[in-house]
């Protein structure tokens, strides 16, 4: 079943993210993940939380690929330097 992976971040220093791209969009691939949006345009029409400065949104052909994709060991260094610079809800869940 397809997993998805959503990123809802508010960006607290950027100096992240240029390198951050490239190296995550192929540990992505390798996991046999793609990305469905990325942008740092979000509007927000409902709700009691801010909108975020950046929205993500990955697919997984299925929760194992999603999960070996974010504990992989090539990925940890990247995460804690999004997690420097940025705070936020990731959340993985399955498609229909």
């Amino acid at each position: 079943m397809t997993t998805y992976l959503t990123a809802s971040l508010t960006i607290t220093d950027p100096s992240w993210m240029a390198a951050y791209g490239p190296a995550v969009h192929e540990l992505v691939a390798k996991h046999g993940g793609r990305y469905i949006a990325q942008t740092p345009e979000v509007t927000k029409l409902e709700g009691d939380a801010d909108a975020p400065s950046a929205a993500v949104i990955i697919e997984f052909p299925d929760r194992a690929s999603a999960e070996a994709w974010y504990n992989d060991a090539e990925y940890q260094p990247w995460l804690a330097s999004r997690n420097s610079g940025s705070n936020g809800p990731v959340l993985m869940f399955d498609g229909l």
